[in-house]
């Protein structure tokens, strides 16, 4: 009877690994780091947009045909735990983040190093990140007792236990005046349950935060455009 039930234990906490779809989630709150300095236009969001958000209402977003991508910046605000992190994990994140903007804009704008009157330029920050604890992360997701422990704790703070996370800072500009054309601070951490064998990597979570926004980047600049 035990052995029954540790395998329908086993085989639920499976089936919900393997059913989930996305791989992180928005936080409910996020903070902000300094990084674009001026926070007055931005607006509460959230779902399908940055949880902090500001469109130009005057800006003609048909016009830019090119993007001119600053060097993805590392902002530490109060309390950060970027800066207990190795340079060799920021350098990596930082790395990662520049190719997946690169690698979802190219196909719309032309990349390029200079400015111009059909230029945006693109500042972000990573002002945020923190590895998964991936034996703990593991364990909690496969094991019923972790199961349960983690469920109450999203309850209380919106985020699983042992996931990791990350936030950004970005703003869009007009590249020859330098007038803000959209900004947005956003944080996500990862699912407890993906539907991947990714565990085991700690900066998986923060990874997939970087290509969801990348995407989301992508996808919002296009619906600017029909309009």
């Amino acid at each position: 009877m035990k052995t029954t039930i540790r395998i329908a234990l086993a085989g639920t906490g499976l089936a919900v690994l393997l059913s989930a779809c996305e791989t992180t989630r928005q936080t409910r709150s996020t903070k902000v780091s300094g990084f674009l300095g001026d926070y007055s236009q931005l607006e509460e969001g959230g779902g399908e947009t940055a949880l902090l958000r500001y469109i130009n209402p005057n800006t003609d977003f048909k016009k830019y045909t090119k993007v001119w991508i600053d060097p993805i910046q590392v902002y530490a605000g109060p309390k950060s735990k970027l800066e207990k992190l190795p340079q060799e994990d920021l350098q990596g994140l930082v790395n990662y983040l520049d190719a997946a903007l690169r690698e979802e804009l190219k196909g719309d704008y032309r990349l390029v190093k200079t400015s111009g009157a059909d230029v945006m330029r693109l500042r972000v920050a990573i002002t945020e990140a923190k590895g998964s604890k991936v034996v703990l992360d593991t364990i909690s997701s496969v094991m019923p007792p972790g199961v349960a422990i983690s469920a109450l704790m999203q309850v209380g703070t919106g985020t699983p236990s042992a996931v990791g996370s990350a936030r950004v800072e970005a703003e869009l500009l007009d590249s020859v005046s330098g007038e803000r054309l959209m900004a947005g601070v956003d944080e996500r951490a990862g699912r407890k349950y993906t539907g991947k064998l990714d565990k085991w990597k700690t900066w998986q979570d923060a990874q997939d935060a970087y290509d969801h926004w990348a995407r989301q980047l992508k996808t919002r600049l296009a619906e600017l455009r029909a309009r």
